[in-house]
């Protein structure tokens, strides 16, 4: 069996727009944890409270449900999805409204101690591609077939070509006969 070497935590429905908590979640994504953490005690946005909360639950998962070293790990992955947005009316002028889009976000966190971690994930996309290239040849059937038309057509044109100088190579030799009269 396989080591377990990430542990996540997820916090739905957060009364904050997604755009606002990317921009925090961009401070501290692939920084150790201590580092992270120092990084949202001192950062004067909202989401700042919500993601130390949330670091501190994924801390906390890693050692006690999947036995990490706390020292090792950092911030593999932080993301800000957006969440339901409640829709407000507010009165203008003229008896019509305004909308107010009162949006939330879902908040994830996966925090690792293997360092090795995003470069083994993107060895292993490469991989799953390079065999899908390898059992399709890397087209669609449409996409085949549309090139098996193409070069169709090309083999054509060059067929075309080919008959061309033949006849200019004729007519030169025939200018150089003409010359040499």
């Amino acid at each position: 069996m396989e080591k377990v070497s990430q542990a996540r935590a997820l916090q739905k429905n957060i009364h904050i727009s997604s755009r606002k908590a990317k921009l925090v979640c961009d401070l501290i994504r692939n920084k150790p944890v201590q580092e992270a953490l120092t990084i949202l005690e001192n950062t004067n946005k909202k989401a700042a409270y919500f993601l130390k909360k949330l670091l501190h639950q994924a801390i906390s998962n890693a050692v006690n449900n999947h036995a990490l070293n706390a020292e090792k790990l950092y911030v593999y992955k932080v993301v800000a999805n957006q969440g339901p947005t409640l829709k407000r009316t507010s009165p203008r002028a003229k008896g019509s409204a305004d909308l107010i889009r009162k949006r939330y976000s879902h908040l994830l966190i996966v925090v690792s101690d293997d360092a090795n971690e995003k470069e083994k994930e993107i060895k292993a996309i490469k991989d799953r591609m390079k065999k899908r290239a390898l059992n399709n040849k890397g087209y669609s059937a449409k996409q085949r077939k549309m090139n098996e038309e193409l070069k169709a057509k090309k083999a054509e044109k060059n067929k075309v070509k080919s008959q061309e100088p033949k006849k200019v190579e004729q007519k030169t030799e025939k200018s150089k006969a003409k010359k040499g009269n």
